[in-house]
């Protein structure tokens, strides 16, 4: 076990990890459901895991340079073993200007084609978590000027 933990501890420094990561890891390496436990706890006492500073991580990396919506990083950290509610909150509790910056890079990015295929733009901000009244509102913005 103290192998799988002192590996887990140079994984957990080079960037933050969950849980979930944590585990999938371990469990593709055919260590017990037990002594991932062990490992997992020692790893969040030793400070090498936290749940605050991932979900900090997750959302401002998947806004900053995957353009992600509100709806995608929720959803992104329920695929993480968060649950709704906490993920939910943490995306609340995030700055929305972020994402609005990001939705008006992207619709920026996108300007031709909103000119000429408007559903196709709005249906891959959609796929990409932001609400429709908050597209339709850059939108307009990006059309006055």
């Amino acid at each position: 076990m103290e192998e799988w933990l002192n590996k887990m501890r140079k994984w957990c420094s080079i960037r933050e990890r969950c849980v979930y990561d944590v585990r999938a890891k371990l469990l593709k390496a055919e260590i017990s459901e037990t002594e991932s436990q062990q490992v997992i706890a020692r790893l969040i006492e030793e400070d090498f895991m936290s749940e605050n500073r991932f979900l900090e991580s997750y959302i401002r990396t998947h806004i900053e340079f995957k353009g992600w919506g509100p709806h995608k990083v929720a959803s992104g950290l329920k695929i993480k073993g968060f649950d709704s509610s906490t993920a939910w909150n943490a995306v609340n509790s995030w700055n929305q200007k972020d994402f609005e910056h990001a939705l008006d890079r992207l619709l920026n990015r996108k300007a031709d084609e909103w000119h000429e295929n408007r559903e196709r733009v709005i249906r891959f901000l959609i796929s990409r978590g932001y609400r429709m009244e908050d597209i339709l509102r850059q939108g307009a913005a990006l059309e006055q000027g």
